[in-house]
């Protein structure tokens, strides 16, 4: 048999429990008592998947799963957004502009940009009125690894006569959340696909999502990361105003776009 410091061996013991008894209720605001009704809630608010749905076969009337994952939702503490990159760790070599990559598009030379590693993007967005959102070209330049940049495809113009404008080709498949006030989410879209053009006219690069326009106003905040599902290209999450979420995102957007004399929109690295 060893020998044992039995005094040490209780202090660590007494340790845990302490630990332990920290986290009940009666001490920690974050833990309640699990019973049917808060069960309930939580398969209601998406935080907990009905077993039911997690058995091989069985259907999803709700349509709280996809492919990949199951409806979002927040716990509805406010976690702080990690800090952005520096604007000068994202600086594109060169004087490089939009048009100077475009026309590197249909050939084999690389766009003259170093890839800068970053894991998402958070930019304040305008939703208009046909849906269309546009991103900052100024933000493509300086990570265009991230955006598959220079796209290769071109669009299909809707007027006989008008020219195509380059496009990302095949559009990138997403998953948008929108949270609002509440932890569950104000609109969902799951697989979508995101039509995204340059348009070569204005130096915009744009995106189309329709059923965003009735419910996501202006300066909103979108957080773009990659997707981890398969097929899924982008995780996009929206925080409105609203969003107990907002202010810490706007905070993290540390490079301001052209405003034209109004409040500038606003996006970061991270």
């Amino acid at each position: 048999m060893l020998d044992m410091d039995l005094p040490a061996e209780a202090a660590m013991l007494a340790a845990l429990e302490e630990a332990w008894t920290d986290l009940l209720p009666a001490s920690c605001p974050a833990t309640k008592v699990l019973d049917e009704t808060l069960l309930e809630k939580l398969i209601a608010d998406g935080d907990v998947v009905n077993e039911r749905f997690m058995r091989p076969g069985n259907g999803d009337p709700e349509g709280t799963r996809v492919a990949g994952g199951r409806r979002p939702s927040r716990s509805g503490l406010v976690v702080k957004p990690e800090s952005p990159l520096p604007k000068k760790a994202l600086v594109p070599k060169g004087r490089v502009t939009a048009e100077t990559i475009v026309s590197t598009a249909t050939t084999t030379t690389p766009a003259p940009i170093e890839p800068a590693t970053a894991r998402g993007l958070a930019i304040q967005i305008k939703p208009h009125h046909n849906g269309e959102i546009f991103l900052s070209v100024t933000a493509v330049l300086q990570n265009p690894e991230f955006f598959k940049w220079p796209f290769t495809g071109w669009s299909i113009p809707k007027k006989a006569g008008n020219l195509p404008y380059p496009q990302l080709d095949p559009d990138p498949v997403v998953n948008i959340t929108v949270y609002g006030a509440t932890t569950s989410p104000l609109l969902t879209l799951f697989a979508y696909k995101l039509n995204t053009i340059y348009y070569t006219k204005k130096s915009e690069i744009r995106i189309t999502a329709s059923p965003l326009v009735s419910v996501v106003p202006e300066y909103s905040v979108m957080i773009i990361e990659r997707g981890e599902a398969h097929g899924i290209d982008y995780e996009i999450t929206i925080h409105t105003p609203d969003s107990p979420d907002y202010a810490a995102w706007v905070a993290a957007c540390n490079q301001a776009m052209p405003s034209g004399g109004k409040e500038p929109r606003k996006y970061g690295w991270f």
